[in-house]
């Protein structure tokens, strides 16, 4: 029998939850979408995670149409579209039907595509999520992270755990403060880090992509059983899919599903 939780305990759980927050967009995520990590979600967390949230509160129709737009959006820019066995796969989603051959094999859906004489298009650069604000964890009440200069213009971003003017004494004693390391990773759940570093980034480049083969997995993510599942995948297969011009398809997305969801919730915008 478990007994009662301690401070300590109660500490490492908040600590959890704020950066799970952090990582979830600003806020937590629900149970189904934590139940759905075996997906690509986190992945597309990266890129736009206020389309996560609403996806997730999206009803199941609206959820299953996402994924069946999103799969078709690919197929288009990938020059798939009207390629026959991609297009009754597409005409399957939409009917509700399993999909066919080759699709229920995945070495002989690889082989239809190698067997498949396309078009090259525009070279076209893989997606790169946009920057995002690092993580800083919680700080004892009265306390807070300052900007400091490291020794050396590395460009890193060095941080400090100092205590705002007039403010009262700390939760934790100094001396925990001073014991706590900067690595984060390796400070006891109920002590927060005096130092941080956040080294310098890196500028992601990414070079040109096939995107037939990152259009037909969004075609498979859109079967999938779950609408949730089906829709953020084929989703992450499609923003994947645009490449570099994955913002136009991320908007499209973000406004079907907007108009699908008001018109779940209010029947008088239904279309008969």
């Amino acid at each position: 029998m478990h007994g009662p939780v301690t401070d300590d305990e109660r500490t490492a759980e908040e600590r959890r939850l704020h950066y799970e927050r952090w990582q979830w967009g600003g806020r937590l995520p629900s149970e189904r979408l934590r139940a759905v990590r075996g997906s690509n979600v986190l992945g597309l967390l990266t890129f736009d995670s206020d389309l996560v949230h609403a996806l997730d509160a999206a009803g199941f129709d609206v959820q299953r149409s996402v994924a069946l737009l999103a799969a078709r959006r690919a197929c288009e820019t990938a020059g798939l579209a009207t390629v026959p066995w991609v297009a009754g796969a597409l005409t399957a989603l939409t009917e509700g039907h399993p999909l066919p051959p080759p699709f229920d094999d995945a070495a002989r859906m690889w082989e239809a595509l190698r067997s498949t004489p396309l078009a090259p298009g525009p070279p076209v650069r893989g997606a790169i999520p946009p920057e995002r604000p690092p993580y800083f964890p919680p700080t004892p009440a009265g306390w807070a992270w300052i900007p400091v200069s490291g020794p050396e213009d590395d460009g890193a971003k060095h941080y400090e755990l100092g205590r705002l003017p007039e403010s009262r004494p700390p939760a934790v004693s100094d001396d925990k403060l001073s014991a706590a390391g900067a690595d984060i990773g390796h400070v006891p759940a109920f002590v927060t880090p005096a130092a941080l570093t956040h080294p310098a980034r890196t500028p992601q480049v990414r070079g040109p992509i096939s995107q037939p083969h990152f259009a037909l997995p969004a075609v498979l993510a859109a079967a999938d059983p779950s609408p949730l599942k089906a829709a953020l995948d084929a989703v992450s297969h499609a923003l994947e899919t645009y490449g570099e011009h994955y913002p136009e398809l991320l908007e499209e997305i973000r406004s079907f599903c907007a108009d699908r969801s008001a018109g779940e919730a209010d029947p008088s915008l239904r279309h008969p």
